[in-house]
């Protein structure tokens, strides 16, 4: 996933991913590029689909109780809940959209499901509180058991096979353990023989996430090898300290080559990681990743400020520099279907009449009549329409 669980909060880092993974050699860098784009649902042209519905992705909502909490860690918990409807079948690692009355208003965001895909009625979601995060900290000081919100179908592409491989690494930084947590728990419970390497980074031994839990996974099944990084207050669990480098991830996985790779967390986290894979001539084809965070901060660094129309809206505005498309139809008073915000979940899809509008994910133009965008993570670069 901000998510999190996948919490889509976390706010962005002063460079952009996209730049940084142009700049990577080898064939890690484009295969990123390519897995970026798919795992924000962007690979398909709008003209090339049948279906021209406006938000024709978004998944309806089902009712769904919440049935216990777990405190995961000092600042983040797990949310159990029950649906009316079944889940439909979905793998491990998928997300699911969530709403919820907060404060007077509708909150939609997306989060991974830690829960293991077995059981398709109770299911559960991991967040982490971030600094001035409206729907991480609701949850956390207001949502208590027999509370009903609303929640989509799952949905994703970052997610585990059917047939896994035989040698894989779980590697992750911070909440972004949220979606390796499901899959570890979906591989146990099935009883596969894999040989796992789960690998998390964190800031300290405090916010391991599932800590107790993955130590007790590794006691009972010696395929299954658990490692804690943490930043700082290293303690005798956490034999190893510091942010992830390539002589230490050699170390802890000397035969990290032969590995299938899960790879999630912090952007910081990933730039950092796809680079030392890339040292270490990995295999594209192995590498599995989640974008779990958006860095909108090449908005401001574009400077694009055009004429914005917007068809519920009669007259149009000045966007701002440093303003996606959907935060500028919020200003104006409008409110759009959005959840995610980073370009994940597709619910704030929709179809642009006229314009050219940039992808501040992929750095993709959009210049067709009809195109359909996603405007929370898109920004006019020329005097633009569109449908919200």
């Amino acid at each position: 996933m901000e998510i999190v669980s996948n919490t889509h909060e976390v706010p962005s880092s002063d460079t952009s991913f996209t730049d940084t993974v142009t700049q990577l050699p080898g064939k890690l860098s484009n295969l990123l590029k390519e897995t970026l784009t798919n795992v924000k649902g962007l690979g398909l042209s709008a003209k090339k689909e049948a279906n021209t519905q406006t938000n024709n992705h978004a998944l309806p909502y089902i009712s769904a109780s919440l049935k216990h909490i777990t405190l995961e860690t000092h600042d983040t918990k797990s949310y159990f809940f029950r649906s009316e409807i079944p889940l439909s079948t979905h793998k491990a690692g998928a997300h699911i959209n969530i709403a919820f009355d907060a404060n007077g208003e509708t909150v939609k965001r997306t989060y991974t499901l830690s829960s293991s895909p077995k059981d398709s009625t109770e299911f559960s979601i991991t967040v982490k509180r971030v600094n001035e995060g409206l729907a991480s900290n609701w949850l956390f000081e207001n949502l208590s058991a027999g509370d009903k919100i609303q929640v989509s179908q799952p949905q994703g592409h970052f997610v585990l096979p059917y047939q896994p491989a035989g040698k894989i690494l779980m590697l992750s930084a911070g909440s972004g353990i949220t979606p390796l947590m499901s899959m570890i728990r979906y591989l146990s419970e099935t009883g596969n023989r894999s040989d796992i390497v789960f690998l998390n980074y964190s800031q300290t031994p405090n916010d391991i996430i599932f800590h107790d839990e993955l130590n007790a996974l590794t006691s009972k099944q010696a395929n299954v090898k658990a490692h804690f990084v943490v930043e700082r207050e290293a303690s005798a669990d956490t034999a190893h300290k510091g942010r992830i480098n390539k002589k230490q991830l050699s170390e802890i996985v000397p035969d990290v080559l032969d590995r299938e790779i899960y790879l999630c967390g912090p952007q910081p986290f990933m730039k950092a990681a796809v680079s030392i894979l890339d040292k270490l001539k990995f295999n594209p084809s192995q590498l599995h990743l989640e974008n779990f965070t958006a860095d909108l901060s090449a908005a401001t660094q574009l400077g694009y400020s055009a004429e914005l129309s917007f068809a519920s809206l009669e007259s149009s505005i000045q966007s701002n520099p440093s303003n996606t498309i959907l935060e500028e139809a919020e200003a104006a008073g409008l409110t759009p279907a959005a959840a995610c915000r980073i370009g994940i979940c597709r619910t704030c899809r929709c179809k642009k009449t006229s314009g050219t509008t940039v992808n501040l994910m992929t750095g993709e133009e959009s210049s067709a009549e009809g195109d359909y965008i996603l405007p929370c993570v898109s920004v006019a670069k020329t005097a633009t329409s569109v449908e919200l």
